[in-house]
C-alpha cells in the first residue's frame, strides 16, 4: 500500500523507488541529485533466513517456547500388563520483552528558501507549501524516500547493537569518530541505542560469551589481528575452530539437506582474508566457493564447506563510528535471531506505520510532521544452535 499524506492537502500517494535523480522542469535547476545513500541489511527481507519474527499484538511480550525432541524412546517389547512410558516432551518457555520505540520528525520549507531550490515552491503564501507545485511534491517524495531509508537503517542499528556496552565506553573515553560525526549526531545515536531498552543481537551474544558458554568463547588470538585486518596465517583454521565448537545438535543441523543448514556471519577483515585465501590458491573464486541465491551469485557472500559466509559490512560501520575494531564470526542456524514486534507488517524500509501530516495552522507555516511508534524486542532462540568467536580491539 502506498504511503499517504494526511492533512490539508488531502491524500497524496507517494511512489517509492531507488531513483537518485528527481527531474524538476525549471530554468535555475534541471535536476536534483540525491546524495549517495547506503541501505543496510533489510532484516525483514530475511534473504538468508537467519531471522524469525514474533508478533506480540497488544500484550507487548512474546512468549517463545523451545519444544524438546524426545530421545531414546525404544525399549524391548513388554507383556500386555506392563506399561513403562519413556521420554516425555517438554517446553522451555522464554519471555521476550518489547520496548516502545518512536520516531518524530518535521520538515519545513524554510530549509529550501534563499537558494535555487526555492524556485520549486509556490508563489505568495504558497511559498511555504511544499506540495503547492508538482516540483515541490517530487522533491518531498525524495525526502520521504530518504526518511524511510533512515528509519530502516536505524531499525537495523537498534536490533543489532542496542545497549552494546562499547557504545558507552566509546562515549566515556571519547573514542568515537569526532572527525566525521557531529556532537548532535552522536547524541542522537546514544539516545537511540542506549535510551530505549532494546538489547541488540550482538549485545545478547556478548552477554552469553561473558557468562562463559564454551560455544561462545572461541578464541581469535590477538596476534592474528591488526586494526581492522585479520592477519592470521590460516583463516580457514578459524572457521574450523568455530565449527568444532558447535554442539552436536548444531552439527546435525548443518548437514541437513535444504537451502542452508547454517549461516556464518563474519566481520569485514575476516571475509577479506578468506577471499584472499581463495584467490591465492585458485587465482580466482571458483564456483564451489560462490554462493547462489535464486540462481544468482550473491555479492558479499561466499561458501565454506557448504555454509554461506556473509560479510557484515554493517558491523564495520558500527566500529568506525565507535572508533574500535571488532573481529567476529557467528555461526547460527536460520531463524535463530528473533525479532518481536507489535506492528503488522513490520516493514523496515516502508516507514513501520509512519504517518505524515502537513499542518493547516497558520503559525506552523506549512510545516510537515511525521510520526510512528511501535514495540520492538530481540532474542536468541536457542544458544545451543550458535557459535561465536570474537575479539574487540579498543584504542
Amino acid at each position: 500500500m502506498p504511503l499517504q499524506l494526511i492533512g490539508s492537502i488531502g491524500r497524496f500517494a507517494l511512489i517509492g523507488g531507488d531513483r537518485r535523480v528527481v527531474d524538476i522542469a525549471l530554468e535555475p535547476m534541471r535536476a536534483f541529485f540525491q546524495a549517495v545513500a547506503v541501505k543496510k541489511t533489510d532484516i525483514v527481507a530475511n534473504e538468508l533466513g537467519i531471522y524469525s519474527f514474533l508478533p506480540v499484538g497488544r500484550y507487548g511480550k512474546a512468549t517463545m517456547s523451545t519444544m524438546s525432541v524426545p530421545k531414546h524412546l525404544l525399549q524391548s517389547r513388554k507383556n500386555c500388563k506392563t506399561w513403562t512410558p519413556k521420554g516425555q516432551l517438554w517446553l522451555k518457555p522464554d519471555e521476550i520483552d518489547t520496548f516502545p520505540v518512536e520516531y518524530m520528525g518535521e520538515q519545513c520549507s524554510d530549509s529550501l528558501m534563499g537558494n535555487c531550490l526555492e524556485y520549486v515552491l509556490g508563489t505568495g503564501n504558497e511559498v511555504r507549501d511544499i506540495f503547492a507545485t508538482p516540483e515541490g511534491q517530487a522533491l518531498f517524495e525524495q525526502a520521504i524516500t530518504n526518511i524511510l531509508l533512515g528509519l530502516g537503517n536505524s531499525f537495523f542499528d537498534l536490533a543489532t547493537f542496542g545497549l552494546d556496552p562499547t557504545i558507552a565506553d566509546s562515549d566515556t573515553n571519547l573514542w568515537w569518530n569526532t572527525g566525521a560525526t557531529t556532537t548532535d549526531e552522536w547524541a542522537d545515536y546514544l539516545d537511540q541505542q542506549n535510551g530505549i531498552g532494546v538489547k541488540g543481537h550482538i549485545t545478547l551474544i556478548e552477554e552469553v560469551k561473558a557468562a562463559g558458554d564454551a560455544n561462545f568463547t572461541v578464541d581469535i588470538p590477538l596476534a592474528d589481528v591488526s586494526g581492522d585486518q585479520y592477519t592470521g596465517a590460516d583463516v580457514t583454521g578459524l572457521f574450523d575452530d568455530v565449527k568444532a565448537a558447535a554442539s552436536s545438535k548444531l552439527r546435525i543441523a548443518m548437514k541437513q539437506r535444504g537451502r542452508f543448514g547454517a549461516v556464518m556471519l563474519v566481520s569485514r577483515g575476516i571475509f577479506d582474508a578468506y577471499k584472499d585465501y581463495i584467490v591465492g590458491n585458485f587465482t580466482s573464486i571458483p564456483e564451489p566457493y560462490r554462493m547462489f541465491i535464486n540462481g544468482e551469485v550473491t555479492p558479499g557472500v561466499l561458501s565454506y564447506d557448504g555454509i554461506p559466509v556473509v560479510c557484515m559490512d554493517e558491523w564495520t560501520e558500527h566500529d568506525e563510528l565507535l572508533g574500535i575494531n571488532t573481529h567476529r564470526v557467528v555461526l547460527t542456524v536460520p531463524g535463530n535471531l528473533v525479532v518481536a514486534h507489535d506492528v503488522e507488517p513490520i516493514d523496515q524500509f516502508g516507514g513501520i506505520g509512519m504517518r505524515v501530516e502537513q499542518s493547516p495552522v497558520l503559525k506552523d507555516k506549512g510545516i510537515v510532521y511525521m510520526n510512528t511508534t511501535f514495540r520492538l524486542g530481540t532474542a536468541i532462540a536457542d544458544t545451543d544452535f550458535m557459535v561465536n568467536a570474537s575479539r574487540i580491539l579498543t584504542p
